[in-house]
């Protein structure tokens, strides 16, 4: 089914929280104004993970929704690829 909230793919970056789950996504590559070098912007979200389905270093699918906290408007769909099974 068609939605209209936006979906990402990030690495999961700090698991500390039960519940909740910081995200970074690298978003894309931009020239510096002055120095002419190019920088790497990231991007970090915070999101819902009710049922600690991620740890840190897994690569996940977030879509939005709505506002939970003050800073959390993202939800886990999926893990897309776990460190775990790439280590095995």
């Amino acid at each position: 089914m068609y939605s209209h909230r936006k979906i990402i793919i990030g690495n999961v970056v700090s698991d500390k929280n039960e519940r909740f789950r910081v995200i970074e996504e690298k978003a894309r590559v931009v020239g510096h104004p002055l120095y002419k070098k190019l920088i790497e912007k990231t991007v970090k979200y915070h999101v819902s993970d009710p049922k600690g389905i991620s740890k840190v270093g897994d690569l996940v699918k977030i879509q939005e929704c709505r506002p939970i906290s003050k800073t959390i408007r993202w939800k886990i769909l999926e893990v897309v690829s776990s460190r775990e099974k790439e280590g095995e």
